[in-house]
């Protein structure tokens, strides 16, 4: 079993970016941010405190949607907080397991949790009249908010951000050295994630400005940068990311099947969550067209017999 003492040449570098290399097996090799975690706990406590604070509810809030949101938030933790993290500097294939984790899973599960009306809730009344209401009652936080939230704004955000930080020259390396510039790259992709999954998912009581069944093309538009990205990694012949050849490896991989894995993560796992968004959409669609059916036929006609 590779042990993570064996790896001189990481551990000169993994001061900069998470602190020495603990002694031991690499299931061991967890992180510990205070910082974030401080932050999941406050916004988890702010959910929860919401909900006990709405008592009289003007839309359904099933106890699905609150496990949805625990399951993003520990997603979230572990993506950052667990071996993966620390792993993702000896494998390019374990930092696609993060990114997916983080773009792909942690935020549509948050959006599904409907995280708007208990969190504000659950947020102390004097922050509530002091930040929220003035922002909600702004007409230049609405019209950003409109463009923050346009389909093409959300494409086109979580396409260059995933372009610039696997392929600009030296950011990618970048984030691997220094502490600071990987927060910002796991920040931007939560936040790139949140514009793109909004306009599928509907946060409610939030709605989404595309027609229900036009979100299949709006998750097949999405993907496609995405896609091109990971053919791009999946099918080149050179070394795209230099650290990982002063990295020892933790698993028996070579560079290029380490490269070509992690591509691979990108793309298959990536696609595996468009697929299933896709038939929840026409499931979704599909159900309100019943419904709507039904309550159609059940109203008395009123033409004369």
């Amino acid at each position: 079993m590779a042990r993570l003492e064996t790896l001189p040449a990481l551990a000169e570098r993994a001061p900069v970016a998470h602190g020495a290399i603990i002694e031991g097996d690499w299931w061991l090799a967890w992180s510990y941010d205070p910082g974030l975690l401080i932050l999941a706990g406050l916004m988890v406590a702010c959910y929860l405190r919401g909900l006990r604070r709405w008592p009289v509810r003007t839309h359904s809030h099933p106890w699905w949607r609150t496990a949805l949101f625990l399951a993003g938030m520990a997603t979230l933790v572990l993506a950052v907080e667990s071996p993966i993290d620390r792993l993702g500097e000896h494998h390019f294939t374990l930092h696609m397991v993060q990114h997916e984790l983080l773009m792909m899973v942690a935020v549509p599960l948050i959006l599904l949790g409907a995280p708007t009306t208990p969190m504000l809730r659950g947020l102390p009344r004097w922050l509530r009249d002091a930040l929220v209401r003035p922002v909600a009652a702004s007409p230049a936080a609405h019209r950003v908010g409109r463009v923050l939230t346009h389909p093409a704004v959300g494409i086109s955000a979580i396409s260059v951000v995933m372009w610039f930080w696997h392929l600009a020259p030296g950011w990618y390396e970048r984030a691997l050295l220094d502490a600071r510039i990987h927060e910002l790259e796991h920040a931007s992709f939560l936040g790139a994630g949140m514009l793109f999954w909004w306009n599928v998912i509907d946060p409610h009581p939030l709605r989404s400005r595309i027609p229900h069944l036009a979100r299949i093309f709006y998750v097949f538009a999405g993907a496609v940068p995405k896609d091109a990205l990971a053919a791009t990694i999946v099918f080149s012949e050179g070394m795209l990311y230099p650290s990982y050849l002063t990295a020892a490896p933790i698993f028996p991989l070579t560079w290029q099947q380490d490269q070509a894995l992690g591509g691979l993560i990108m793309w298959i796992g990536g696609d595996a969550v468009h697929v299933i968004a896709v038939i929840a959409i026409f499931l979704v669609w599909y159900r309100r067209m019943r419904i709507e059916d039904d309550a159609a036929e059940a109203i008395p006609s009123l033409e004369p017999r």
